[in-house]
Parts: structure tokens; sequence; C-alpha cells
């Protein structure tokens, strides 16, 4: 930390015209994201890595239909990348890329575990 608390991130963003420059570079970022998940048929979601923790408790209490969608955006984006096409545009403009459908849950997850652990903690200090 820097004097009177503020970290170097606080005071990057208060010279004038950065925080302004990083809004801008956030909005292409992201318009390049979707652009190529749309080319593929994917939601941001899908990219999430299966092998975490989280997400794969996700996956497991998701419903049937979800999982089964989620599967075949997967394997369609991979049989269009090895045919080295796109998906028709008109297709690709009726997916909604940021549904959090994954995040979401992992959001929920985070909340319960935190409540989890602050009622262990109260209860952890009653018996004290």
């Amino acid at each position: 930390d820097w004097e009177g608390g503020m970290g170097i991130g606080d005071v990057i963003f208060r010279v004038p015209g950065v925080r302004g420059a990083v809004g801008a570079l956030q909005r292409w970022y992201r318009g390049r994201v979707e652009s190529e998940l749309r080319k593929y048929g994917l939601r941001y979601d899908d990219l999430l890595n299966e092998y975490d923790p989280e997400v794969a408790k996700v996956l497991k209490q998701l419903p049937p239909r979800e999982l089964e969608l989620r599967q075949k955006r997967l394997q369609r984006a991979m049989d269009l990348d090895i045919k080295k096409t796109y998906l028709d545009p008109e297709i690709a403009a009726k997916e909604d890329v940021w549904n959090p459908y994954i995040r979401s849950r992992i959001a929920v997850l985070k909340k319960d575990r935190l409540e989890k652990q602050i009622s262990d903690f109260q209860v952890q200090q009653v018996k004290e």
C-alpha cells in the first residue's frame, strides 16, 4: 500500500483520462470476445474450465437439457474449427453469448459457502 492506504491501482485511476481509456479498452475487448464466440456459436460460460472444482460442481447440477445444449455447442464449435469455417451469422445472432448459466450458479455456491462459514464461525464463538 502507498501512504494513505491507497494501492497502485487507485493512484493510476486518479490520472486524468486513464479511467476512460480503460473503459474503452474493456468495451473493445468485450466486443472482440463476443465476435469470436459468435463465430462458433458459443457462450462465454462454455469456455470455463470444467476441471475447476466450482465449475465441475455446477455442471453436475445443471438440468440435463442445459448440459446437452452445452455439449452440442462445444461439439459444433470443434467441428466448425476443424472445417475452418464459421457459423451462419443469422444463427450466431440468436445465441446469448453472455448468458451466465454457469457463472450465476457459481455465485450462488460462493454465497452459500460464505454464509455457512459465517454461521460456523458464530457457532464456534458461542461455544468458546
